[in-house]
């Protein structure tokens, strides 16, 4: 079982620049309920191989 939630951020890509993102993340229902948003930059970031300093979360909305 799965929680999605709506998210849209940023992401910095060094050399690249950055690029922004927008999409539907889904968490396993044993993780808790993120809310702050250092905790789930570092979510974002440990799933695409990043630093958590590296992605600024603009919207996160847990889908109904």
């Amino acid at each position: 079982m799965t929680v999605k939630y709506y998210t849209r951020f940023v992401a910095d890509l060094g050399l690249k620049g950055p690029s922004e993102y927008t999409g539907i993340v889904e968490l396993g229902v044993r993780d808790a309920v993120p809310t702050d948003p250092k905790r789930i930059a570092r979510l974002l970031a440990r799933d695409l191989d990043l630093e958590a300093e590296e992605i600024r979360v603009l919207q996160w909305a847990r889908l109904h």
